[in-house]
Order: structure tokens, then sequence, then C-alpha cells
């Protein structure tokens, strides 16, 4: 049921759009949690080079070079779903996102055919990551103006919970991999399987995508001939400073996302000498408790707004990373287990108010370019440059706390950024940025 174009808590449209996000989400973060995963064999696949440490770093530029395109996508793909609508780039971006991914799982090993194998997943990484570009500006966008004003921090938290539960489901998976087949079998043809099982996926979630209608938001957009004809340049010529303070934003988020959920589950095998089951468990458990935490703390950011849970997020994930990792120093698993749920929990509350707040500063004609662009630059300087950092870091100094300065860098750039953040929660989104809100109720009337 909907109220002139708003969507009640159960409509089936709303739900509809939950499921069409979410899924698409969960596509790319099993990926690449899978890739994470098994960068230990992965490194042996396709970059069989003199050291093991060597192997590791050279697997995790890879995958870091896909984060290095999402920017371009950004632009790429911004621009038409400020154009042409939310729907339409969201079904378009799964399909290459999914099939690039899908592509991964049947790339020969550098021992088939030398050198021309890392090309071929450097290229494949590459378009996968182009096309990621345009997958969370689309869905957050999407969740934002379909939820209703008082249940935007809750109706987005299904979109970052579908990340959570894409990586316990990609560490999982895996432990059932290493524990049902030998290694020999793994190195050889069972690491191709959650990259071929990505592809099956992203077809189910064209469909579902195809299936949906477009946002009321923007569909009032056209109706009042608001749409921008340059939502790029406008974006970053009129709203560069919500582009920074997203993007500020997003240090924190894409750095401790990656580190926290993906690297340190390989940080656990090779540092510290845990078993694969010991550090999936770990892993599964923190990223249980991020789930549960973050409805929890999005239902109060909807009551009390983004900027304190915001700022809380930020705070917590700074001042508890190096006495973390102080913890896994001691190497008592009990402990271990406590911290890493600790630090999925503390990113959890930043998260739970970061997807709405820094989508609802945008105006709807550039709001998908606008959240793309700031998101992204961010994600492919932090996010894809984490596992790398957290590993050269190690290595270069010695020491296994090395890694807790990138999360306690980033929490830094957040808090700031936080600062400056304008209010927003339970607010109507703004309609355009030159198309009066008085012109919009009118046409709405």
């Amino acid at each position: 049921m909907t109220t002139q174009g708003i969507t009640t808590p159960q409509s089936p449209a709303l739900r509809k759009a939950i499921i069409a996000a979410a899924i698409g989400n969960f596509i790319t973060w099993f990926e690449y949690a899978s890739y994470g995963f098994l960068a230990v064999i992965l490194g042996r696949v396709f970059f069989p080079v003199s050291t093991p440490s060597a192997s590791l770093l050279a697997t995790f530029a890879a995958f870091g070079i896909s984060f290095l395109m999402a920017p371009l996508g950004a632009l790429f793909f911004g621009r038409l779903g400020d154009r042409v609508g939310r729907k339409k780039i969201l079904a378009s971006v799964i399909l290459l996102m999914s099939g690039s991914t899908f592509v991964i799982g049947l790339l020969p090993s550098y021992a088939s055919i030398g050198i021309l194998s890392p090309i071929l997943m450097v290229a494949m990484r590459m378009l996968q990551g182009f096309a990621s570009g345009g997958e969370p500006g689309g869905a957050a966008t999407f969740l934002v103006e379909y939820a209703n004003p008082g249940r935007r921090a809750w109706t987005v938290s299904y979109w970052h919970c579908s990340s959570f539960i894409a990586n316990a489901t990609a560490s999982a998976f895996i432990l059932g991999l290493t524990s049902s087949i030998s290694e020999a079998a793994l190195e050889q043809w069972g690491w191709r399987i959650p990259f071929l099982l990505s592809g099956v996926l992203g077809v189910v979630a064209f469909y579902i995508r195809s299936q949906l209608e477009d946002t009321h938001a923007f569909k009032m957009l056209q109706e009042t001939e608001g749409v921008s004809e340059a939502p790029i340049s406008e974006a970053v010529t009129r709203h560069w400073r919500q582009i920074l303070q997203t993007a500020g934003c997003i240090a924190l988020q894409g750095a401790a996302f990656y580190f926290i959920f993906v690297y340190i589950e390989t940080y656990l095998k090779v540092q510290l000498g845990l078993s694969f089951l010991q550090a999936s468990v770990s892993n599964v458990t923190c990223l249980v408790m991020a789930s549960l935490s973050i409805f929890a703390f999005a239902r109060i950011s909807d009551r009390i707004g983004r900027k304190p849970i915001l700022l809380l997020g930020a705070l917590l994930c700074t001042l508890a990373i190096y006495p973390v990792f102080l913890i896994f120093s001691t190497g008592n698993y009990g402990l271990i287990l406590m911290g890493h749920a600790l630090l999925g929990i503390c990113l959890a509350v930043f998260m739970s108010a970061s997807g709405p707040a820094l989508v609802e500063i945008f105006p709807t004609r550039v709001r998908y370019a606008g959240f793309s662009i700031g998101f992204n630059l961010s994600v492919a300087v932090f996010g894809g440059s984490a596992a790398y950092v957290a590993t050269y870091l190690i290595d270069v100094t010695g020491s296994s706390l090395s890694p807790a300065l990138l999360v306690l860098s980033t929490g830094l750039i957040a808090t700031f950024s936080v600062l400056t953040l304008r209010e927003t929660a339970g607010r109507q989104l703004e309609p355009s940025a030159s198309c009066p809100a008085s012109l919009t109720s009118a046409k709405r009337g």
C-alpha cells in the first residue's frame, strides 16, 4: 500500500526494493570476501613469486586494483543513474559485475598459461571494480528514496546487513570447502566455486531488479522536468562539500570494513597461526554481532539523529582498534573472539547511520552521482588498499600491531567529517537544487 508515492513499512514495493538492493550487495561482498579468504591459495595459483609474503602482497594488490576502477564506474553509472533512473542502472551493473566475477572462476592458472594468467585476473578485477562503482550509490539512493522519512536508517540497514551476511556466508562456505576437499584440490579447482556461484546469483539479481518500479522521488523529478542535464558537473561544482563529507566518512567505513571483516581473518591465520576453523569462527562471530547491532543503532539514529550515532561509531572504532590488537597479541582465543566481535559492533554503530546520512545530504537530481563519487573515491583510496597496507606495515615494521594505525587514522578523518555534517534524520528529501519544493508539492497535488 502506498500514499502519494510514499511507501508504508509493510509495503510490498518497499520489501521488493530492500531485496533488490540487498541481493546485489550480497553478491558484491560475497565475491570480495571469498577473494580475501582465499588470498593465500590465489597467490599460489596466479602469483607464484619468490616468497609467500610477496605472493600475498601481489594477491592483495590485484584485490585493490579493482577499487581503483570504482571511481570511474561511479562517474559513468552515477551520471546515468541521475539521468535515466535508478532501476535501469542497478539492473545493468549487476550483470556486468557478476559476469566478470564468473569469468574469474574460469581463468587458467599461472602454471597453465604463464604471465597471461595474472594479467587476465587483473583485467577481470578491473572490470568488476568498474561495475561495482555504480552499485553502492544506486542501492543506497534507491532505498533512501523508497523508505519513509522516519525509518530510513532502519531500511538502509538491510542493505548494510547483506554485506555482513555475505561475508559470513563466504567465510562459512570457504571453511566448508577446506573441510571437504584436500588443499591440492582446493588449489586446483575448489577456489573457482564461489566465483562461479556469484555469476549464477547475478542472473537472479538482474531478474529481481528488472521487475521493480523506479523511485517516486525520481519519477517526480521527471514529471517536473527537474532531471539534471549534467549530474557529474553539477555535483562536483555545486555539491563538492557534500562529496568531501561523504569521502571523509567513508574513509573509516571503507578501510575498517575490509580490515575487520576480510583482512583480519587472513591476519589471524598468517600472523597468529590460528587454524582456518578458528579464524573463520572468529570472523563469523564478529559478523553476527555486527548484524544484530546495526538494526538497534539504526532505530536509535532514526529517533535521535544521524550525527550522534556517527560520532559515537567513529570514536569507538578509533579508540578500540589498538587495544584489540594488543588482545590479539596475547594469543588467547577466547579474548580474540571477544576483541574481533567488539570491532564489528563498533563499525556497525557507524554504518547504522552512515548510509542514510550521506545520501540524504544530496538533492534528488544529483543524489546517485554525488554519493557515488564521494563513496567510491574514498573506498578506492582507503578500502581497496586496506589489506595491502596492513600486510606491508607488518612486513616493513616487523610489528603485528602496526595495522591498527590504518583504522586509527581513518577514524580521525571520519570524526572530523561527521562534525561538519548537517542533521538530516526525519526530514523530507530535497527534491532538487533548482526545482523548488513548492513546485514538487504542487505537482504531487
